[in-house]
């Protein structure tokens, strides 16, 4: 018989061990044991590879629990759901902020640790099945298009992929720099992860600790020692998305890392070595960020070793359709057509693109959202004009009705295209994610007949 996922259990109580080994063989788990957070390291880091899952007891002599989570790499090796009988509520939010996707108090009812096992398992057989499609999407090959543009794009990925040299990524909003940025980890053949950081998304004062990371107690709310995302990525890619809106201040501590390969903690004094290939990427013309004095040109001369262009959308018209047709296959699935209406394609092609692959691919996540079981048919009108232009063509009569009227209208119009969907007002109801009384009384309260 072959033997269930291997789950770790860690806990300084041989109690414990026991009672768990035995729940877990008997469910046809293969238990593996740890008595402490560093041989909990070892087994993660095992040459087998990382369990399924883990079993992690907060409160333990040396090393705790949640000390072991907060260095842990970003996503986890394995899922974690924790174990405490002593754990304060802050203790438990703490782990669960941490990445655990559960908390079990002790002792254990049997039921219950099954049930956050086999969901921590389902977890992370999506997590490892997300991976490996964005692998999938994002190796050269799968870089759609057949543009001039695109071919020299893959070529340069298959050439600097394998080495550790730093590349700088720039293109519009929207052309799909962070797949380039996979593709290149995935050409490295580095068995770390790739961990990707929005520099615009993270406030600027919370930026600082996501990268470099922080000791316990180095500001107020550091309630354990936690890796950044520059220690995360060792063994593997850093990838710096909108590079362009990093602060000055941390641009120079980027560099040294850069430089020295060390990073040190918020609050820690000593240095931790850090293998990493940078990847970072802008839609920014940092040259000209340089001569302005936002970006330090000794960082912008580190990173721009090997430059990449991502083209926009509006230079590589031939690969219009190969897009839609994947983005087709991705929301409606390969099964279901795409049909293009006379003039569509013509639409396509004049169409500017102002928001270049990720327009496009919102538009035919709308067109899959909208269409019935037929196929998925783009027609001229759809991307004959912007978004705004069709917003105010549409746009009511502002001076005939009052605001409440409006309101009303379209709630009716939206309340008749449900009932027609659903074809009942349970349908309806479950359609619109409302309950089916309090949509029954506003059916009656608008005037719309009851079916």
């Amino acid at each position: 018989m072959k033997p269930g996922p291997r789950i770790l259990i860690v806990d300084d109580d041989p109690g414990v061990l026991r009672a768990l080994r035995g729940l877990l063989s008997d469910e046809g788990f293969t238990p593996v044991e740890a008595c402490s957070a560093a041989e909990a390291s070892r087994l993660l880091d095992a040459p087998e590879g990382p369990p399924a899952m883990m079993l992690l007891d907060l409160r333990m002599p040396g090393e705790t629990g949640l000390e072991l989570l907060a260095r842990l790499p970003r996503p986890f090796p394995a899922p974690v759901v924790v174990l405490s009988g002593e754990a304060s509520p802050a203790e438990a939010v703490q782990a669960l902020r941490l990445g655990a996707t559960d908390f079990v108090e002790k002792p254990p009812s049997p039921e219950r640790l099954l049930t956050a096992v086999r969901n921590a398992l389902a977890l992370g057989s999506l997590q490892e099945e997300r991976e490996r499609l964005l692998d999938a999407l994002a190796r050269p090959g799968h870089l759609v298009g057949d543009s001039p543009g695109m071919a020299s794009l893959r070529q340069l990925i298959a050439r600097v992929g394998p080495s550790d040299t730093a590349i700088l990524i720039t293109g519009e909003t929207g052309t799909g720099k962070e797949r380039v940025a996979r593709a290149l980890h995935l050409a490295s053949g580095r068995k770390g992860r790739l961990v990707a950081v929005n520099c615009a998304a993270i406030p600027s004062t919370l930026l600082e600790s996501e990268l470099f990371g922080h000791e316990k107690g180095a500001f107020t709310g550091a309630l354990s020692r936690r890796a950044g995302r520059i220690e995360q990525a060792h063994g593997g890619t850093l990838f710096l998305d909108e590079l362009g809106d990093m602060p000055l201040e941390l641009q120079a501590k980027l560099l040294r890392v850069l430089e020295t390969k060390e990073v040190e903690r918020l609050g820690g004094s000593l240095p931790v070595p850090v293998d990493a290939r940078v990847v970072a990427a802008t839609h920014q013309d940092l040259a000209r960020a340089v001569k302005e004095g936002r970006f330090r040109q000794d960082l912008y001369f580190r990173l721009n070793v090997m430059p990449l262009q991502v083209p926009p959308l509006r230079e590589r018209p031939e690969d219009l359709l190969p897009l839609a047709r994947a983005f087709a296959a991705e929301f409606a699935g390969p099964q279901v057509p795409l049909v293009l209406a006379p003039g569509a394609e013509t639409s396509l092609r004049a169409y500017a693109w102002p928001g270049n692959v990720r327009e496009l691919r919102n538009l035919i996540e709308r067109l899959n959202l909208l269409r019935g079981e037929g196929p998925l048919t783009l027609g001229p009108e759809l991307v004959a004009a912007p978004p705004q232009a069709a917003a105010a063509a549409s746009r009511p009569s502002l001076g005939q009705k009052s605001y409440r009227e409006h309101v009303e209208d379209f709630e009716r119009e939206l309340i008749r295209a449900a009932l027609q969907e659903g074809e009942s007002i349970a349908g309806a109801a479950r359609l619109l994610q409302v309950d089916r009384g309090n949509l029954y009384r506003r059916i009656k309260a608008l005037g719309l007949p009851v079916t």
